[in-house]
């Protein structure tokens, strides 16, 4: 762990340190890093994605040198390996199969997609193994080489990645992350508006 004073001599030198060295962790375990963060059961501007948009072009450098290619999109950055791999394609293919069965979902038990796109909203347990339990959309998940199992269970690789979260009421919401994924699907025309 750090101490505040070479945090303080670091930020002299235009980069936090304790935040940078947060930004590589969450970065390299493949998470997204928000414009915002839950804390205390409120979304808040978050630190991490302010040290990045503030010195982007010192991290962009930086992620290079290691062979990473720092992605900034609207509200969220994220990493992403210049030798894509296979591997990281297919965790690519599961999450876009998710974020799809979710939606498709939503529309079909007659929800607005409020339900996954706003804090105060979000979707219930309930819903989301409802969801998992129609037939189209376990076909959907096995397509993406995903195994029939609850839907709950794939939604933690949502939750763990950043790109939803439990609001206070324990409901899942999208992050930023996971609305520019929608956007992106909805762009596809994988989902119908």
């Amino acid at each position: 762990m750090f101490e505040p004073e070479a945090a303080e001599a670091g930020a002299q030198h235009g980069l936090n340190r304790l935040l940078s060295v947060e930004i590589y962790n969450q970065l390299m375990n493949g998470k997204m890093v928000n414009r915002t963060t839950l804390t205390e059961g409120a979304l808040r501007s978050n630190p991490l994605f302010e040290e990045l948009l503030n010195h982007f072009d010192r991290y962009l450098d930086h992620y290079a040198l290691m062979g990473y290619e720092l992605v900034l999109r609207d509200g969220f950055a994220f990493v992403r390996s210049l030798d894509m791999s296979e591997s990281k394609d297919e965790l690519a293919r599961s999450i876009q199969g998710i974020l799809l069965v979710l939606f498709r979902g939503v529309m079909e038990l007659g929800l607005t997609m409020d339900a996954l796109l706003k804090d105060s909203a979000g979707l219930s347990n309930a819903h989301i193994e409802e969801i998992g339990t129609m037939q189209d959309k376990q076909e959907v998940l096995l397509a993406c080489g995903m195994k029939v199992g609850s839907l709950l269970d794939h939604i933690k690789k949502l939750e763990t990645r950043n790109i939803a979260f439990r609001n206070a009421k324990g409901y899942l919401v999208l992050t930023e992350a996971g609305v520019a994924f929608f956007n992106d699907l909805l762009a596809e025309g994988d989902i119908a508006p």
